[in-house]
């Protein structure tokens, strides 16, 4: 079993919207795994497909697997969980373990980028701003492709949080401005 052959899996279950089949499969495969993939990334990914099958308690059920197995994954598990812990209206538990994220001091940009976005969701304009200007501030200088993401949920925040412009509106319009002039640029 390959990524590729996992991708293929979450492409053909877009196309039959049977998330709770490929949730199942996925923990499946998570109980065979013996290569190719880690177990706690096909939990992570079975926790995700229960997500948008609306199955919350699941999809917490498989965060925790992927957590406690420690594998490896493409994305912090915490993150996962505390999403589904705010769709069943734990929000203690959900705020605690973005707090463990903080206290591990992330240099991921992705990892802001998520928190950010899952802050947003909940309508914590206020932390998804801070979440994501701090994740900017870090792709600057680490990971520039991850950078426009960051600014426009950065964005998004100011605008509904009624604060003026600053620099990093003036970041995100010349980022706009390259990737506009990008297509031109190859025809010259």
């Amino acid at each position: 079993m390959t990524e590729d052959d996992l991708d293929d899996l979450e492409f053909e279950t877009l196309r039959t919207g049977d998330h709770a089949a490929a949730a199942t499969r996925f923990i499946q495969l998570a109980d065979t795994v013996s290569g190719g993939v880690s177990r706690a990334g096909l939990l992570l990914r079975a926790g995700e497909q229960w997500q948008h099958a609306g199955d919350h308690e699941k999809a917490a059920e498989a965060y925790r697997g992927a957590l406690e197995d420690g594998g490896e994954t493409y994305g912090d598990p915490r993150i996962y969980l505390a999403g589904a812990l705010f769709e069943l209206q734990r929000t203690d538990e959900a705020r605690a373990l973005i707090d463990q994220v903080r206290a591990d001091n992330p240099k991921d940009p992705e990892v802001f980028r998520a928190v950010a976005e899952l802050l947003h969701e909940q309508g914590d304009l206020v932390g998804a701003h801070d979440w994501s200007t701090e994740g900017a501030d870090i792709a600057r200088s680490t990971d520039p492709d991850a950078l426009e993401g960051l600014l426009r949920i950065r964005y998004r925040c100011r605008l509904d949080l009624g604060r003026p412009e600053d620099e990093y509106d003036a970041l995100l319009d010349d980022l706009l401005k390259k990737t506009d002039e990008a297509p031109d640029e190859q025809f010259r």
